[in-house]
């Protein structure tokens, strides 16, 4: 569930990138500084939270493959 959140930012930022032409094109410069820092804030905590959620994925993988867990479930 937590990757549909990070693929959203991602489209997040590909529909950011593709409008920055018509950004630079009509608004005045310091919206176009505005706009900028928003996209590189996107992009940059979107690579974040994908190397977060990549090595949480590494952290359950590990300590869910050990092998060390006992059953207390035992009849």
């Amino acid at each position: 569930m937590r990757l549909v959140w990070l693929a959203a930012l991602g489209v997040l930022a590909v529909v950011m990138a593709a409008l920055t032409p018509y950004v630079f094109r009509t608004q005045s410069t310091a919206q176009t500084v505005g706009w900028c820092l928003m996209l590189v804030c996107t992009v940059a905590g979107v690579a974040v939270l994908t190397w977060a959620e990549f090595l949480l994925r590494e952290l359950d993988r590990r300590t869910g493959s050990t092998g060390t867990e006992t059953d207390d479930r035992r009849p």
